[in-house]
């Protein structure tokens, strides 16, 4: 370690990227251990929607089946939770060390998990939304996993493009399917292409979807969808 880093780290000790308290060693941005077991690694899951507990199909998926083959989640979404206040302070705070924590961990989870395709495609913000924000979380979550995991695939920014901006957060399971109908396409075809699709939450899967879409449509080999988070279903009920 360099001596400025050591000098730095005195002046600014590291602090967790959830509760903020002081850490015993410094580093990059990350939570500590308590917030580590707050944010609620999935480990049993739907493999196509990703819903939490409903290893090895829910009945959802098993009936009617959304047009990506799975979904990679690595925490459960909680209102409330440490992950919810760190993804919140990251995208409308815009808190830069919250987000490197979060795009490590989605990074190592998600490269844990061997997984290979031909490109890694965010899911795209609104023109009007990303000047406002300044960032697109879903891109930076992707780039960070190609950065730790090459051969995951190629980062591929540009090929989805969204046409409206309408905020999908306080839309419900229909309202939601219905603002995401026709809001995405693409740039540029991708034939025979195996795409992962990259984005910060899924909740309903109408966001997954309508991206999904647009991509096989515009010939995509398979979709499979990686996320920071799922909201299981039981959360979207409260």
């Amino acid at each position: 370690m360099r001596i400025v880093d050591v000098l730095l780290a005195l002046l600014y000790p590291p602090t967790c990227a959830g509760c903020r308290r002081e850490l015993n060693r410094a580093g990059p941005p990350r939570f500590c251990g308590t917030c580590l077991r707050d944010l609620g690694c999935i480990r049993d899951a739907c493999l196509q929607c990703g819903e939490p507990g409903a290893e090895p199909r829910c009945n959802r998926c098993a009936s009617r089946p959304p047009p990506f083959r799975r979904t990679f989640a690595c925490f459960s979404y909680r209102a409330g939770g440490v992950l919810a206040d760190a993804i919140a302070r990251w995208k409308y705070g815009g808190d830069p060390e919250v987000g490197v924590a979060l795009e490590r961990h989605f990074a190592e989870h998600t490269a844990a998990r061997a997984l290979c395709y031909d490109l890694v495609v965010p899911v795209p913000l609104h023109t009007s939304k990303l000047r406002g924000r300044g960032f697109n979380q879903a891109a930076l979550l992707a780039r960070a996993l190609t950065r730790c995991a090459p051969c995951a695939g190629q980062f591929a920014p540009q090929v989805l493009v969204r046409s409206r901006g309408q905020v999908q957060a306080r839309l419900g399971r229909r309202a939601r399917g219905r603002n995401a109908a026709d809001t995405f396409a693409a740039r540029k075809s991708v034939p025979e292409r195996s795409v992962l699709l990259v984005d910060d939450i899924l909740t309903s899967g109408a966001t997954a979807g309508s991206c999904c879409r647009a991509l096989l449509a515009s010939g995509a080999s398979v979709v499979d969808v990686a996320v920071l988070a799922r909201t299981p279903r039981r959360e979207r009920l409260t």
